[in-house]
């Protein structure tokens, strides 16, 4: 399995009314970019989904590989994709 780091642009919510100027701080002052690394468990065109912890299925310690953490990210919100490493074992199909 890959090991990936990249960084992806977050989200950002903030509820109430607000006026024009108000609009434009927080446009500028709000850019949500978060540093990500972890196991890839699948890339589309569409979607990055990673996980921080993954169970071998012949981990010894259960016999079903099994995921921990996972986020799916929209390709569009990542830049600096990059593989970083491999697992000695592959990901069961």
């Amino acid at each position: 399995m890959k090991i990936v780091s990249f960084e992806w642009k977050d989200a950002y919510g903030r509820g109430g009314w607000f006026n024009n100027d108000q609009i434009k701080q927080l446009i500028q002052k709000f850019d949500l970019w978060t540093y990500e690394a972890g196991y890839l468990v699948k890339k589309t065109k569409r979607e990055l989904i990673i996980c921080s912890s993954w169970l071998q299925e012949d981990s010894g310690c259960d016999q079903e590989e099994k995921f921990g953490n996972v986020q799916k990210i929209p390709t569009t919100w990542i830049r600096n994709y990059k593989v970083i490493g491999h697992t000695n074992k592959k990901k069961r199909k």
